[in-house]
């Protein structure tokens, strides 16, 4: 009988705790802001991210708040003039969309229907201009590039329009190609422990494909230059990047090192573009990183006492007993491009200067 009773106490509590666990998940989930507004109007300009940071202390996790709402069938597609609105329902935090119809405006013969574009996850315009141009390649893969050799001239220098000759790619047919692009070396890129990341390249300009000779040569034109081409630079088939509608997920047990900024300044900020050393088979486009910078080691010494001898005494001027302190969170970020041996990511959040070296973790630590 005693048995029996017992075993009905600890099915109880399994499922007590179960219920429990289920219950902290889900409050763990859906971690409203004390301060989160009750109705917010979307603006031109806000990004997904913007808005999840009002309502949510963990911006990344919007998709589950808003997966409780019939309304926001799909929270990609909010525009400028919504109106989202917060609720409560039996204790789970709703977030409803409130929209205006569509402006109709009548012409003669046809009606047309305004429909304004929806806000990005990311502020795109901000940080294209960093990344649409520059790129990181393994060292073999920039060495294996081809060479701009020069134009019929024999000039050093070239712009738009002109024709030039490179050296045939290895293994690349021009008609596989959807286009090509030149390149120049920037800089290699080590992380702290020394291991080459890769060699970063900057995008000089495109090239357009005109026709290849017998000797191993193309001759290409050189068409929207950002920069001068020069002799020496490289020729590669196009690389196209758009990550425009990357899915934010907060990264787990993936773990690396913020190495730089994309131009190798070692001082970091908010909203600067970074660079991990992680690279595409650990991270992808949208994966949130948690900034960790290591505490300095403590040293501490109790207080000396009466009737020192002289070799206590010297000791006293010993530094102690060394403490390790723990990795503090300090900052956010997000990745936006991966490569084979680093990443491209945004700094979303800082709270004090970074300056490389930086641990990169989940973006949720530990509780104690």
């Amino acid at each position: 009988m005693r048995l029996n009773r017992f075993m009905v106490h600890a099915v109880a509590l399994v499922l007590l705790a179960g219920t429990l666990t289920q219950q902290l998940a889900f409050a763990d989930v859906i971690n409203i802001r004390q301060d989160a507004p009750q109705t917010y109007v979307v603006k031109k300009g806000d990004t997904l991210w913007d808005i999840s940071s009002l309502f949510l202390n963990q911006p990344w996790r919007w998709p589950e708040l808003w997966r409780n709402n019939t309304q926001i069938e799909n929270p990609h597609l909010i525009y400028p003039g919504d109106m989202l609105r917060l609720r409560w329902e039996n204790g789970v935090p709703i977030l409803e969309v409130v929209r205006d119809k569509p402006l109709l405006t009548l012409v003669p013969g046809e009606s047309r229907r305004q429909k304004p574009n929806p806000i990005k996850t990311l502020p795109w315009d901000a940080i294209e201009m960093y990344i649409n141009n520059d790129s990181i390649m393994s060292s073999e893969e920039f060495h294996a590039l081809p060479a701009v050799l020069g134009d019929r001239e024999g000039s050093a220098r070239f712009i738009d329009e002109e024709f030039i000759m490179t050296k045939a790619m290895a293994n690349a047919s021009p008609s596989e190609a959807e286009g090509f692009e030149i390149v120049r070396k920037e800089r290699e890129v080590y992380d702290s422990n020394g291991a080459l990341l890769g060699i970063q390249v900057i995008q000089l300009s495109d090239a357009d494909f005109s026709i290849e000779l017998n000797n191993d040569r193309y001759v290409v034109q050189v068409e929207n230059s950002l920069m001068e081409v020069k002799k020496g630079d490289k020729l590669r088939p196009a690389m196209r990047f758009d990550n425009k509608d990357l899915m934010l997920h907060p990264a787990t047990r993936q773990k690396g090192e913020l190495v730089s900024n994309i131009n190798g300044n070692s001082i970091i900020a908010k909203h600067d573009v970074v660079i991990v050393n992680l690279g595409e088979r650990k991270v992808k486009a949208g994966m949130v990183f948690g900034i960790y910078k290591q505490g300095r080691p403590v040293h501490y010494k109790e207080e000396p006492v009466a009737g020192l001898t002289e070799v206590d005494f010297s000791e006293w001027f010993s530094l102690g007993e060394t403490y390790q302190q723990p990795a503090y969170k300090v900052g956010e970020l997000v990745i936006i491009r991966e490569f084979e041996h680093a990443s491209y990511a945004w700094v979303t959040k800082a709270s004090t200067h970074l300056t490389g070296g930086e641990i990169i973790a989940s973006p949720t630590p530990p509780k104690d």
